[in-house]
């Protein structure tokens, strides 16, 4: 397939890299100048297990292709994800399908104003990446993808883009409730990045301190809450499974999540899209969202801190 990635960061550069490696044509689209020439000059720095390789895959400004795709892959963080749908706007078509794999809530409805005739699927992952620098990524452990087809998806285009990740060892599943999904993910993400986050911490030493299982259960008893009054069967008990299978001795990894590269980097978080979305959700609906809220605004002062 000819593939674009838009939003080539940590996790867009892996996707893309993994693509490229079974034989699909792929494009890295990103709005960081010296990423791009990095990888232009010297081609993407790929590390697995202690051995470092450079990959040459094509980089570029949105503005600077012109290009058609059978698929634009998303990956923009989701404050981000406006802007870069307004920039690859000329790349969209009913023949383009989109795949998002973005985290956060309320993805979906920003693509449709975008898109509204393009084939349009949403998912959710659970590979990791680190981005180290301009054109340097490492990578660590396994994973998978869970998307569905949404709107305007034929079968043809649902196998061939389910036969690309496969081929490309992404592991794809498809779900018919991938809704769950990300909101599952968006619990695990609004644990283990915020955790981490404000302790200074890799995800594996989330091990070592007895509060964390308390503060977990604490923030997804108002997803669930929130969840529930949305129509969307997230439970305690599938969150908290989620979570604990993440922060398992042997699948804790040995990585600082993305929230904590935003801050390392001096870039803001995706928080308001994970806890603060439920804080946000909560006051519209009534619901008491305390704890989500506090991280919110603890995470707010840290970029404020960190960032200034």
């Amino acid at each position: 397939m000819k593939i674009a990635i838009a939003g080539s960061g940590a996790m867009g550069s892996r996707f893309g890299y993994m693509l490229q490696q079974s034989g699909n044509d792929v494009t890295l689209l990103d709005l960081w100048p010296e990423h791009i020439a990095a990888i232009n000059n010297k081609g993407l720095s790929v590390e697995i297990n202690d051995t470092q390789q450079f990959v040459q895959i094509p980089a570029a400004f949105p503005k600077d292709i012109h290009d058609n795709y059978d698929l634009i892959l998303l990956f923009t963080k989701a404050m981000q994800l406006e802007d870069m749908l307004q920039k690859i706007s000329h790349l969209l078509d009913k023949d383009t399908a989109i795949l998002c794999l973005s985290n956060g809530i309320g993805n979906l409805e920003t693509i449709k104003k975008f898109a509204p005739k393009s084939p349009l699927l949403v998912g959710t992952t659970l590979w990791t990446s680190e981005l180290v620098g301009p054109g340097s990524i490492i990578l660590n452990g396994s994973g998978y993808i869970e998307f569905q087809a949404i709107d305007n998806v034929s079968h043809e285009t649902l196998n061939a883009i389910n036969d690309a990740l496969t081929n490309a060892k992404l592991n794809p599943r498809v779900s018919d409730n991938v809704l769950l999904s990300i909101w599952k993910k968006a619990c695990l993400n609004s644990v283990l990045n915020t955790f981490c986050t404000l302790l200074d911490c890799k995800v594996m030493d989330l091990n070592m301190s007895h509060y964390v299982p308390t503060l977990t259960d604490k923030v997804v008893l108002e997803f669930e809450a929130v969840a529930k009054a949305k129509g969307i069967p997230l439970t305690e008990k599938l969150a908290l499974t989620t979570i604990n299978a993440a922060l398992a001795p042997d699948q804790a990894g040995d990585h600082y999540p993305s929230m904590h590269q935003d801050i390392a980097s001096g870039r803001r978080t995706e928080i308001d899209y994970l806890n603060g979305a439920i804080a946000r959700m909560g006051k519209e609906l009534n619901i008491p969202t305390p704890v989500n809220e506090l991280i919110t605004e603890l995470i707010h002062a840290r970029e404020d801190v960190t960032l200034n």
